[in-house]
């Protein structure tokens, strides 16, 4: 797979999270089990920006490194979060919430890890 499609792929999955984070704030709400509203339209905005980001960086022909590793660190840095917040009970607590958000940040790992072969590949490391 192209790392131009890729990078859409994963603009897909952010934009998509983000905007529902945004735009159904009261479901993701009763789904994680906490009544969070800023919180969660916070995190939708960035989720957003990042999603916006990482699709005008998948339309250009030449993308660096570095634009690559701030992905990886962004889809891994994610799933540890939700990892964190799920063992510490905190912002998450309704069961079907926590297996949800668990399948999103394996997606959002794999995506990274999908990434991180791409990164290797532009450094030569492959």
């Amino acid at each position: 797979m192209s790392l131009n499609l890729l990078l859409r792929i994963n603009s897909g999955f952010w934009l998509t999270l983000g905007l529902v984070m945004l735009l159904k704030t009261d479901v993701v709400n009763l789904w994680i089990g906490t009544e969070k509203t800023m919180l969660i339209h916070s995190i939708g905005i960035i989720l957003v920006v990042n999603g916006m980001i990482l699709l005008v960086t998948s339309l250009r022909q030449q993308i660096k490194p570095h634009e690559v590793m701030f992905f990886v660190l962004g889809d891994y840095g994610w799933s540890l979060l939700i990892i964190v917040l799920i063992s510490l009970g905190a912002v998450i607590v309704d069961p079907l919430g926590i297996r949800l958000t668990f399948v999103l940040a394996l997606l959002s790992a794999i995506l990274g890890a999908f990434q991180f072969r791409h990164y290797k590949q532009l450094k030569g490391r492959a």
